[in-house]
């Protein structure tokens, strides 16, 4: 790993959007041609990060479908439950091997 980039980047896009008040998981939402995933995972990458993760829940098959459509490289990890933050970046540190350093943490939405 280089010192200038992250060991990991992390995105959060395990929410519902309940103030959306849409069906659609609102990290599937476009804005400007692309999902507001799409737009976080493709910024990730240009970290060139050693592991790029995606913690899913709500709509977590939709959401799933398309992230392996326009990030195949980024691994997946399902949010059973949403409670909170803390606890998605908690399912997703237990979802990666050990490593050394940097972690970024950032949303899908």
């Amino acid at each position: 790993m280089s010192p200038d980039r992250p060991a990991a980047v992390v995105v959060l896009a395990a929410g519902e959007g309940t103030r959306m008040k849409s069906s659609i998981p609102k990290v599937l939402h476009a804005v400007g041609g692309r999902s507001l995933v799409h737009h976080a995972v493709v910024a990730a990458a240009e970290m060139e990060p050693d592991h790029l993760v995606v913690v899913v829940g709500h709509g977590r098959d939709e959401v799933t479908a398309h992230l392996a459509e326009v990030a195949p490289k980024a691994a997946t990890v399902v949010q059973e439950q949403q409670l909170g933050t803390g606890h998605a970046m908690q399912v997703a540190l237990e979802a990666m091997p050990r490593f050394d350093g940097t972690v970024v943490v950032t949303y899908g939405d």
